[in-house]
């Protein structure tokens, strides 16, 4: 029933944005969405010295487990295993899905039911699934309706905020047997529920993230607001969580101030409606559960973000999507102009790591570097700075100490290289910036209407006639 979604290369960026930003209506979805989900977080942190403290707490919990994570994820493999879960690693999408694909067939599943998970999307997992005939259906109603569009999510919380409720109910009447256009809220959510109770019942296994791993316990920590999580972990026979390897924290005394982050910040609520915590399989005198629960722990470019000092901050992203709520750009263009997984300003320092720099080079670009994401972050990453590193890759010099990251130097040209290094040369020696500026503010007359990207929304760059040197010399006493 779904359409297989293609990564968009790099290249396609500029034109994706503009396609969004020639479309006023969806710009004004957006701008109000973001508006809402801004008030509702306020309403939340109203008290600042308790949000700073809070955020500190997070970011110090964060810090302490990666700084500890290959420890930790040793722990929290022979945990989960003698709670009889079943631990797998997979080094990429490809190894993940090869990994479920083979728990699938074993126990002849046709049927698989997802909760929300933002990793298997990013490996791709329905598309996996199908090809080999196995049909994998989104419960969260977000998801599901993105599915049914043949679409990807546009926020990693909301996943189908781009959409309208006369599109969905459009969609609903096309896609949805036996259903009659209507735009009632309430009638639309039945017609969703109706589906994917079917579905649970039918499925013989359930998919789901993972929010945090505790290592000490070997539990896994999934927070929801629809209860399609709970269904999708208890009533199939088998369970599969999928997560990426910087999820494990190491005590449960850790979870609460990163939940309390987590939902304030995400969705604007004190808590989510469900909090499940899972520590194995359906015991002996359990009455629900399923008979086996397996865990795939995914790399995908993680260890190379972990390898650097610099990049590690990026790992302690507990996804909660406020940066994206307030970045100007994100409200602008939306999810899908990314082109990845991850969108908005969280997706622009991860994605790099998983899909390469070559491919993703110009979402770095892609910010006023304003520090709204900064602000609101609630374990502290600096984006901003993050952002800046990557842009320096994206130019370094192939092969140098500057180009550490795959496909460092992507966005490098010899004509910007040369550009930039007789810059450095003028501004480094005090007599060549002197007849530089000279010959600059002399030739003023000869400076060009059209100055690239510069003069599409603006008034070209002209220099003064006089330098500042000029003006203080012949400045009177």
């Amino acid at each position: 029933m779904s359409k297989v979604i293609h990564i968009h290369p790099a290249e396609d960026f500029k034109a994706r944005s503009k396609a969004v930003l020639d479309n006023p209506g969806q710009r004004k979805n957006f701008r109000g969405a973001m508006d809402f989900l801004q008030a509702k977080r306020r309403a939340q942190f109203s008290e600042q010295d308790e949000l700073q403290g809070l955020r500190e707490l997070g970011a110090s919990i964060r810090r302490y487990s990666l700084a500890n994570l290959p420890r930790l994820l040793e722990q929290l493999e022979a945990n989960l295993t003698a709670n009889g879960v079943q631990v797998h690693w997979a080094e990429n999408p490809a190894q993940a899905n090869a990994i479920a694909l083979e728990i699938a067939q074993r126990v002849h599943a046709k049927r698989i039911i997802k909760g929300k998970s933002m990793v298997s999307e990013e490996v791709g997992f329905n598309h996996a699934m199908e090809a080999a005939g196995i049909e994998a259906f989104e419960s969260d109603m977000g998801e599901y309706i993105v599915q049914l569009a043949g679409e990807t999510p546009s926020h990693i919380i909301m996943p189908a905020i781009h959409k309208t409720k006369q599109e969905i109910a459009q969609l609903f009447a096309d896609e949805v047997p036996g259903v009659t256009y209507t735009e009632d809220v309430d009638a639309l959510i039945q017609i969703g529920r109706r589906v994917l109770r079917r579905k649970f019942a039918e499925a013989d296994i359930g998919l789901s993230g993972v929010n945090f791993a505790v290592a000490e316990t070997g539990t896994l920590c999934l927070v929801e607001n629809e209860g399609n999580g709970r269904m999708c972990t208890t009533v199939p026979k088998v369970h599969i969580a999928i997560t990426g390897i910087e999820k494990v924290v190491q005590k449960l005394e850790h979870l609460p101030p990163l939940l309390s982050l987590l939902t304030r910040s995400a969705t604007g609520q004190s808590v989510t409606t469900y909090v499940n915590m899972i520590s194995g399989p359906r015991k002996a005198d359990e009455k629900d559960g399923p008979q086996e629960v397996h865990v795939i722990l995914l790399d995908n470019g993680r260890t190379q973000a972990y390898a650097d000092d610099e990049l590690r901050v990026t790992l302690q992203c507990i996804r909660c999507g406020a940066c994206m709520n307030h970045c100007p750009v994100y409200a602008r263009i939306g999810g899908h102009a990314y082109g990845t997984t991850y969108p908005g300003p969280i997706g622009a320092i991860i994605s790099p790591h998983m899909l390469g720099l070559d491919q993703t080079y110009p979402l770095a670009f892609a910010s006023t570097l304003c520090g709204a994401c900064n602000e609101v972050c609630p374990v502290k990453i600096p984006i901003t700075d993050i952002l800046v590193r990557l842009r320096s890759e994206a130019q370094a010099k192939p092969e140098t100490e500057e180009a550490t990251l795959r496909g460092s130097g992507a966005a490098r040209t010899l004509t910007a290289a040369t550009v930039w290094g007789m810059w450095s040369q003028v501004y480094s020696k005090s007599g060549l910036y002197k007849l530089a500026s000279w010959f600059i503010s002399r030739g003023r007359g000869m400076s060009p209407s059209d100055q690239g990207a510069w003069t599409r929304s603006r008034t070209p760059l002209v220099p003064a006639p006089k330098r500042l040197r000029d003006l203080m010399k012949n400045r009177k006493p």
